[in-house]
């Protein structure tokens, strides 16, 4: 998964990459290594060779000055492309150096007027390019639609497209089609600046996106911590935790992803798929000769592993080592073993 990182000056788009990063980040390209409990109780079970977390990468791309030129938007609106997940970072605290207060929904306001122009301009290159190479009837009139929704200020996620016009607008990667995730810097506790704003004032702006709320100063420090001290030290600044794991939860449900587990000597990992998904398509996140070759999965929740002191046998003789076929629905935190011939 990539996520693009936006948002208006000021307001912490490179402080929260580096959070997300735990200082592993490259000036504004970052991947975010997903913390999970699961997996770090597992390991200590296996002592594996290797233990994988889930991952995404993470790009900031800076917002245009307000005088910038036509080709200086247009690099933007390409910077922009290719994201599978926009977090729209918005300032919740008072800034001296900016010397204005917050309006986070303002701000948002204007994210969402921008993703909005962003999306008419695509559709207008493309009609624009239909003069030299004609669209088909049903993809000139899903795009006339969407063209129409975006004038009249509706995101093209609250449009209910068939699944052949879903499938056409698709392919130009409009913004406001893609999932977005609300992320607001807040105020830092104890800095006399009256109070800290709450994620849950965006309530009525969210629109079917989820919003997380941290400061992101505090944020960082916990990122530069031991894993095992993070924990300890985002409940003590009273943070809902560490940075990479909050996004992550919230980034994950908002894509709708779940995380099935693997086990050994040699690796354990988490992999993330889409809810949903069967456990022969699961197989080919692993690789796709497994899921060519599949032929069972043996498979047991990771609470129910743990009840049984971690003992796989001892989750055989209880009855909750299970053996599914390819069309089992994957469950968050199955603990999978694929049986395949190829």
């Amino acid at each position: 998964m990539e996520a693009r990182i936006v948002g208006l000056k000021g307001c912490g788009k490179t402080t929260l990459v580096s959070a997300l990063a735990e200082g592993r980040g490259e000036g504004h390209i970052a991947t975010v290594h997903v913390g999970d409990p699961r997996v770090r109780v597992l390991s200590e079970i296996f002592q594996p060779k290797k233990t994988t977390f889930a991952e995404f990468k993470v790009q900031e791309v800076a917002w245009p000055e307000a005088s910038a030129r036509k080709g200086e938007l247009e690099r933007y609106l390409d910077a922009l492309a290719g994201g599978q997940l926009y977090l729209h970072v918005l300032r919740a605290f008072a800034s001296a150096q900016l010397g204005e207060p917050a309006h986070p929904e303002a701000d948002l306001e204007e994210l969402d007027r921008e993703f909005l122009l962003s999306d008419l301009i695509r559709i207008e290159r493309a009609f624009d390019r239909a003069k030299k190479a004609p669209l088909p009837d049903a993809g000139k009139k899903a795009l006339a639609r969407c063209q129409e929704a975006l004038e009249g200020e509706i995101p093209l996620r609250e449009l209910d497209l068939d699944d052949a016009q879903s499938s056409f607008v698709r392919g130009y990667q409009f913004l406001t089609l893609t999932p977005q995730l609300l992320v607001a810097n807040t105020e830092s506790e104890g800095n006399g600046q009256g109070g800290r704003w709450e994620v849950t004032a965006l309530d009525r702006l969210a629109r079917g996106r989820r919003a997380v709320a941290f400061p992101f100063p505090e944020a960082l420090e916990v990122a530069r911590l031991s894993a095992e001290e993070q924990e300890e030290f985002a409940g003590a600044l009273g943070l809902p935790g560490p940075a990479a794991e909050v996004v992550a939860r919230a980034a994950f449900a908002q894509l709708g992803l779940i995380s099935f587990l693997t086990t050994g000597s040699d690796e354990v990992r988490a992999w993330p798929i889409r809810a949903g998904e069967t456990a022969r398509e699961a197989a080919g996140a692993i690789h796709s000769d497994i899921q060519r070759g599949f032929i069972r999965a043996e498979v047991v929740s990771c609470d129910d592993f743990m009840s049984r002191g971690g003992n796989m046998k001892a989750c055989r003789d209880a009855g909750v080592l299970r053996i599914e076929g390819k069309d089992y629905v994957v469950a968050d935190s199955d603990i999978i073993n694929f049986r395949f011939n190829v």
